[in-house]
């Protein structure tokens, strides 16, 4: 599980200069200091059901790949509230 953390904490390093003007807006514009933790992110996919493997930026949203239900899914949450905007499975 560390190991996953401070992976993503290298991809969200890296993410947060990556986002561009046509990320999703309910996104775009959070900056870095406001973004929830990687370790609460995870808490909350919890919350959601939702076992975390992988926790990426993507356009501006957590996009959490992991397990809900025996089902691979890829769940997208919002950055600073921890709101599930999207899941979908990941086949």
């Amino acid at each position: 599980m560390k190991t996953l953390i401070a992976a993503s904490a290298l991809i969200l390093a890296a993410s947060i200069g990556s986002v561009r003007a046509d990320d999703d807006p309910a996104c775009r514009d959070v900056a870095a200091e406001a973004r929830m933790s990687l370790g609460d992110m995870e808490k909350k996919a919890l919350t959601e059901n939702v076992r975390a493997q992988e926790i990426v930026i993507d356009d501006g949203c957590y996009e959490v790949k992991g397990m809900r239900d025996g089902q691979r899914v890829e769940a997208t949450f919002h950055p600073v509230s921890g709101e599930l905007l999207k899941i979908e499975n990941d086949d």
